[in-house]
């Protein structure tokens, strides 16, 4: 028989085909059936309750899920609303709930409207409703560092001709002749990382620094303000207080589970899989995984040796070929490319194996289901994006050698090493090319593969079902293709043909928006428009979302929810490691520490002479024995003359061969060019004494260190109190929330202890009912407000709207 079923929040029917199976559930489903007129009236908690246990309930091997874990039915879900097109749906206030909110809500023209949280919540239940207030309100506080990020980006650019220190890189015609920093590789000027210096300096300055320091405040302080709109939500949902519900058991768990055991809370016969064999999931899941966090780190190593092979065929080629001046930016642009493909092509296999372990290691119920995933996930995820940008950032700038070691490191290289201004220029090209192209492939996956996806699996149904009619009929009328398109066009059969919403569905929509974050606090001192590019990827990307909800996805159990969950968790780590992320960053990635303790030691308030204290000086005669001096000088003068060609006609006959071997080192010309430069010395960037003291430390490389991690205990103490200040001067959880909850828990106890305070006050009863009414009204009205086509004001970017912003 068929049973018709009310769904939660005004939800229309849901329709299943019961199967003979089914009948020993008779007494239970009648009891919800919308006709059935139960002799008391229940609250719509308490049907979202019953309803959810119809559906789950796998206690004694029956409920739909466990029907659907057998394949005795395809899919069973809430229908959607009609959708019906603007122009045949009459006036606005005779619209459906699905209605409105596609065409209030979804649509991208309401990009600048607030969304409606309440309408959402009563469509789609408190799990979803959650996430776009959570993604609103996000949204809402990126708007600070976004406008920070383009006035930090814009001093940078105009300050630039101002600094000293890359000035004097600029200017600096022959005054320092560099070291060779592979064996392949000539001398070569310092003003060659002339354009690398000034883009280091534009990302890197002193607005900067103080940019990340108000990031990492905004990092932890981002979810506390979170927990406070939560937890209003929370009351006027009605979700504070919520009972533990009973956690029913994974179909799947109690298919593969051999044996059982009485539950000691329930004293029931359950399904049970040992210790021992979930142990031995356990661990080869554990080994699985760091494979392939391992496999990354790999994936990481080969980009480094990519970048050196590279940086080595460039040092090969003729001086003179146009694409030789590109190298500072091929190089690091086709890098960050590679890495980014590999970075997806893991991710899609990743997700497949993470489900597949997580199936594996049969999880008792979905909560802990999800938990293992999101562990998995996010880890793995973490080292798959950040892993390359934390080398750059924090590693490679260790990376210091002395000419003295020139032999070929890892059998052919040795490590790369930052340019003389610095790894900032190199990690801004990193975090671009991830963080946006990250997002903008993500974006458009979403949009189109929703839409492709509906699209194919609609004209494979129609296919199946035409077959399905010439089987019974070989002669199919016109009548008969009229019916079919009359049939499809059902909504139970048109909800069928959409993507169905999976339990992993919301949790990647949360796990892109958490590794969003990482880029954009973790990385801002080199990418200061991070936030910017963030708001606007999540502007458009709430509005996919709520395209895919409203029209490419069934409609979901409605699901209830005290917030966000083990996201809030996630996001206190992930402020932490913000806070020490760019305290190291500053400290050690870039050079406002060298400069500062200059500045203030040697410097006498100016920083003129700073490029100079930076280099230490190299004697040629100490090069290894396997270093041929003579090959040096010669591969240096035969680009020097190839220079000379470009701006005079009279060097060009001198510079006509392109390879050494047919290139007269000692020629009248050549032997001008070595008279020019001084040979005996060259340069390179250490805080090295000269070789009458062995190129030993100097005594500004320990300040400096020093310098560097007072900074970082200094800035973490630093951004700690300020969280502190916060936490105690600003309250988590409402004060009028606070007093409505405390009023709630009085008239609990009230109804236990005095009962007779009623009897002596008869007013007080009417006012509480007074007050209820008026509660009920008042989010009725919040409800229908958010609705109508209007454009945000200024009031409604107030906190106490209780709707989330998407901006």
């Amino acid at each position: 028989y068929e049973v018709l079923l009310r769904c939660p929040y005004r939800s229309p029917e849901l329709l299943i085909t019961a199967s003979e199976e089914a009948k020993s559930e008779t007494s239970e489903i009648d009891s919800a059936l919308p006709n059935h007129k139960p002799q008391q009236t229940h609250t719509s908690d308490i049907q979202t309750l019953k309803i959810e246990e119809l559906f789950t309930s796998s206690t004694r091997r029956s409920g739909i899920e466990v029907l659907l874990e057998e394949s005795v039915y395809e899919a069973a879900f809430p229908l959607h609303d009609q959708l019906i097109r603007k122009e045949d749906a009459g006036e606005p206030e005779t619209w459906n709930d699905r209605m409105k909110l596609y065409h209030r809500w979804a649509k991208f023209r309401n990009i600048f409207r607030v969304q409606p949280i309440h309408a959402i919540r009563d469509y789609y239940g408190e799990r979803l409703a959650f996430y776009f207030a959570w993604l609103g309100w996000y949204n809402s506080l990126l708007m600070i560092p976004s406008v920070l990020g383009i006035f930090v980006l814009l001093w940078g650019l105009l300050s630039v001709k101002y600094d000293r220190p890359t000035l004097d890189i600029c200017n600096s015609t022959s005054s320092y002749l560099m070291c060779p920093k592979i064996d392949r590789q000539a001398y070569w000027f310092l003003n060659e990382t002339c354009f690398n210096a000034k883009m280091s300096y534009v990302f890197d300055n002193s607005a900067s620094v103080a940019f990340a320091i108000l990031i990492s405040v905004f990092a932890v302080s981002v979810n506390f303000l979170w927990q406070r709109q939560e937890n209003r939500l929370q009351f006027e949902w009605d979700m504070t207080d919520i009972a533990e519900e009973t956690e029913t058991l994974r179909p799947d768990f109690e298919r593969r589970a051999r044996k059982t055991v009485i539950n000691k809370v329930t004293d029931k016969l359950e399904p049970y899989v040992p210790a021992y064999k979930r142990l031995i999931t356990y661990i080869s899941s554990f080994s699985v995984v760091l494979f392939m966090v391992l496999l990354v780190l790999a994936v990481v190593a080969g980009i480094v040796v990519y970048r050196l092979s590279v940086s080595a065929a460039f040092n090969s080629i003729d001086r003179e070929m146009w694409i030789y001046r590109w190298k500072p930016i091929i190089v690091p642009i086709t890098g960050a490319l590679i890495n980014l493909i590999i970075i997806l092509i893991l991710q899609y296999f990743y997700e497949i194996l993470a489900i597949w372990l997580t199936n594996a290691e049969l999880h008792r119920t979905d909560k802990t289901y999800e938990a293992s995933l999101t562990i998995k996930m996010f880890l793995f995820q973490f080292v798959n994006y950040y892993a390359s940008i934390f080398y750059i950032a924090l590693i490679k700038p260790l990376i210091i050698y002395k000419p003295t070691y020139l032999d070929r490191h890892l059998k052919a290289f040795r490590l790369e090493e930052c340019d003389v201004s610095g790894c900032v220029w190199e990690l801004s090209i990193q975090l671009i090319i991830i963080m946006v192209g990250k997002q903008l492939i993500s974006n458009i996956w979403e949009f189109y593969f929703s839409k492709l996806w509906n699209m194919c699996r609609k004209r494979i149904q129609f296919r199946q079902t035409v077959r399905q009619i010439n089987e019974r009929n070989a002669k199919m009328t016109q009548m008969h293709k009229q019916t079919l398109t009359m049939n499809l066009k059902r909504s139970y059969e048109e909800d069928f043909l959409l993507q169905p919403f999976e339990l992993t569905t919301l949790f990647y929509e949360y796990l892109e928006i958490i590794l969003q974050f990482g880029f954009v606090t973790f990385f801002c001192l080199a990418f200061p428009l991070a936030p910017l590019f963030a708001l606007i990827n999540n502007i458009f990307e709430i509005r996919i979302d709520a395209l895919k909800v409203v029209k490419e996805f069934r409609r979901p159990m409605a699901r209830r929810a005290m917030g966000i969950g083990t996201w809030n968790s996630i996001l206190n780590i992930m402020a932490k490691v913000t806070v020490l992320s760019n305290a190291f960053l500053i400290a050690i990635t870039s050079e406002y520490i060298p400069r500062q303790v200059y500045y203030w030691t040697i410097g006498n308030r100016s920083l003129n002479g700073f490029l100079n204290h930076t280099l230490a000086a190299f004697h040629s005669s100490d090069f290894p024995t396997i270093i041929n001096r003579t090959l040096l000088e010669c591969q240096f003068i035969e680009s020097r003359l190839f220079d000379l060609s470009k701006k005079s006609a009279f060097y060009l006959p001198f510079a006509q061969s392109n390879h050494l071997l047919d290139f007269d080192c000692n020629s009248p010309f050549a032997n001008g060019i070595r008279s020019q430069i001084d040979f005996s010395t060259c340069y390179y960037k250490d805080y090295r004494l000269d070789h009458t003291h062995n190129y030993a430390r100097s005594y500004m490389f320990y300040y400096v260190m020093v310098a560097r991690l007072a900074f970082v205990i200094v800035f973490e103490h630093f951004v700690y109190c300020i969280l502190f200040l916060v936490r105690n001067l600003i309250l988590r959880v409402p004060r009028n929330v606070r007093a409505q909850l405390d009023r709630c828990r009085y008239l609990v106890q009230q109804m236990y202890w005095g009962a007779e305070l009623y009897a002596q006050n008869p007013n007080l009863i009417k006012k509480d009912e007074n007050r209820v009414r008026a509660d009920e009204a008042d989010h009725e009205h919040k409800r229908q407000s958010t609705l109508p086509t209007l454009m945000t004001t200024s009031n409604e970017f107030s906190l106490n709207n209780n709707a989330s912003l998407d901006l």
